[in-house]
């Protein structure tokens, strides 16, 4: 077993994104979680079962919401219990990695407070707390502040009154282990900043955020990642930068590629600002009415199948009303046979079709079908529903070749917030099943 040590950012994504990383690293299986000390599932501190220290380190390279994976020497209400729990850990252990010659360094990681040291004592904090565990365990190699081969994580959390900003039922505690793996995942937020990107949107996705949905449908190499809703390609960005290939559309092609800042900015522009692959491809396409080959509901029975397995993840943000809502091509006058007037050849080159409001749970439907279709069997589809806050509130879509693999809240205001669901394509496409489906489903909505 190890302890988690969570971020306390977007509470409910944590256990999924590590669970997703794991299945991505084939061991998902193998994971199993205890309660947290106290029974307090928003406690930053969850206790582990994995393989091994290498699978500890797997989910390290990419999490973006744990702090640390660390084999816990001991823990207590105080001290001395701490001291008791680590003279009675395996001894063998603790030499290995405490022995003469081997190089070390402790870090206090406490929660909810910070103890800082002096200018004439800017070491002290530390130092007091390797002294106070001195009767359990004794460092006889060298201390190195930079590049040691131990790392040691001292970790208290704060009493319930002290803590600042952060809910008051988490116990304290003393915790105190070898640090197997941290996160180093965490820099890309900082690197992606929105407020250093010269091309944005005013729906552009968080980094934090967009890294968490590329996590969670496996963005990686060798896999092609699709956002249906693209805008200034945000989620596109965190999924190249796990190494994906990505593709983008949106029905708006002004957002795709806007020139009315002053200067030619616009998605492939932000790409080459981070330096990383440029989409494969990026296109002014209608979810309603795809561009992809037998990707349409009404294809021969021989096409509906062309496009399948081509894509590993499809991810996004669909438009749900908030702050941008729902289009879908439509809306023009029709000849008396029934079909479009044809663009004038002198406009086509300019032109943007007219569109119709998109009803949300229409687009659910158009974007859950359009995955079963070009997913490959194991492929993931990640996407936001909104909702209330409390449980089993938000309506999760469905779909037979798709299976639910996580759901999580993230809260807007005390009542309303956003369902992240990701599913994964557990079977292939099946015409007549996915009809049986659509069918019962307009049914139960009459």
């Amino acid at each position: 077993w190890y302890l988690c040590y969570f971020m306390h950012r977007h509470l409910d994504f944590r256990r999924a994104e590590f669970q997703a990383l794991a299945d991505l690293n084939g061991f998902g299986d193998a994971v199993e979680w205890r309660a947290p000390f106290g029974g307090v599932e928003h406690s930053p501190f969850h206790y582990v079962r994995l393989p091994s220290d290498d699978a500890a380190r797997a989910i390290m390279k990419r999490s973006i919401l744990t702090k640390g994976i660390v084999e816990l020497w001991g823990e207590g209400n105080d001290q001395d219990e701490l001291n008791a729990a680590i003279a009675a850990f395996d001894a063998e252990t603790k030499a290995r990695y405490t022995a003469e010659g081997s190089t070390f360094k402790v870090e206090l990681e406490d929660f909810g407070k910070t103890l800082h040291g002096t200018r004439d004592d800017n070491w002290g904090p530390a130092v007091r707390r390797i002294d106070a565990l001195k009767p359990a365990v004794e460092f006889n190699g060298r201390a190195r502040m930079k590049g040691a081969e131990h790392l040691f994580w001292s970790i208290e959390s704060a009493e319930g009154n002290d803590l600042r900003g952060i809910p008051s039922d988490i116990p304290s505690r003393h915790y105190f282990g070898r640090v197997v793996a941290a996160s180093a995942a965490r820099a890309a937020i900082n690197t992606y900043d929105l407020k250093k990107r010269r091309y944005l949107g005013p729906t552009s996705m968080d980094v934090e955020m967009s890294l968490i949905m590329a996590n969670m449908v496996h963005a990686g190499p060798g896999r092609v990642v699709w956002d249906p809703f693209c805008g200034t390609g945000s989620v596109l960005i965190a999924a190249a930068h796990f190494g994906a290939m990505t593709m983008g559309s949106d029905i708006d092609v002004r957002r795709v590629k806007d020139k009315r800042t002053g200067e030619h900015v616009d998605v492939w522009t932000n790409f080459k600002d981070y330096a990383l692959p440029p989409p494969i491809a990026l296109l002014r396409a209608d979810l309603h009415k795809p561009p992809f080959r037998g990707a349409a509901a009404s294809g021969a029975a021989s096409e509906r199948g062309a496009c399948e397995g081509h894509l590993q993840g499809v991810v996004g943000d669909p438009p749900y009303g908030v702050r941008a809502g729902g289009r879908k091509s439509g809306g023009r006058k029709r000849l008396p046979d029934g079909t479009a007037r044809a663009v004038p050849e002198q406009h086509r080159e300019n032109h943007i079709p007219s569109t119709v409001p998109y009803p949300f749970h229409e687009c659910m439907d158009d974007l859950m079908e359009q995955a079963a279709r070009l997913l490959s069997v194991g492929g993931r589809l990640s996407f936001f529903v909104p909702g209330e806050t409390g449980p089993n509130t938000t309506p999760v879509p469905s779909h037979p070749m798709l299976t639910l693999r996580a759901s999580s809240m993230q809260l807007l205001s005390t009542r309303w917030g956003r369902r992240l669901v990701t599913f994964e394509k557990t079977k292939k496409y099946d015409h007549e099943a996915a009809e049986e489906a659509k069918a019962a489903l307009t049914e139960a909505r009459k």
